[in-house]
């Protein structure tokens, strides 16, 4: 995500070979969704309901706990976003990095560290939960360096609906009549 174009070029070149074999192999096959397939957004608004709104908003659907998903997808290629969806942790902004506290009960807490003060550290978790725990009862906190976005939601998502998804994510201004339709075209 660096401003400068060449050192983004580059990183996104040496950082290619990152992505783990499995994550290969489920791209390459649910890159048919894109291609293939024309999906229906208004099936994809179900897809998005029972396996994203839980930490995503899109319009009014949804709980804001993870990135907006919402603004940028429209400039995106349908590949981009069939990867995002599949390899949550190919790019993760520092501000959705997952964190896991252990108190000093043995109680294991994992969220996006949303607010953090000397007394209290506060983790935003999915369907808008937060958990605040004091320091003085913190026994261990760690980054885990991943998404809090699980990988695999290819085991709850056939292509198909993969497909749907995606004119959903594009296409929701349209579906929902943010935006107008011009019938003339």
């Amino acid at each position: 995500s660096h401003d400068n174009a060449d050192i983004k070029s580059q990183a996104e070149a040496l950082l290619a070979d990152a992505v783990p074999a499995d994550r290969k192999q489920v791209l390459k096959q649910y890159r048919t969704a894109t291609r293939d397939l024309e999906g229906d957004g208004d099936r994809g608004r179900v897809v998005f309901k029972n396996n994203c709104a839980a930490c995503h908003q899109v319009g009014d659907l949804g709980v804001a706990v993870g990135p907006s998903i919402a603004d940028f997808l429209p400039n995106k290629e349908a590949d981009q976003l069939v990867e995002a969806v599949l390899n949550p942790n190919r790019a993760i902004d520092s501000n959705y990095v997952s964190y896991t506290v252990v108190t000093l009960d043995g109680k294991t807490h994992t969220g996006i560290l949303s607010t953090e003060t000397t007394s209290s550290i506060t983790l935003k978790q999915a369907e808008g939960k937060s958990t605040m725990i004091l320091r003085q009862n913190v026994d261990q906190i760690h980054s885990n360096g991943v998404s809090l976005m699980p990988v695999g939601l290819e085991r709850n998502v056939s292509i198909e609906q993969m497909a749907d998804l995606i004119v959903f994510l594009r296409d929701w201004r349209f579906l929902a009549g943010l935006v107008p339709v011009d019938e003339g075209e």
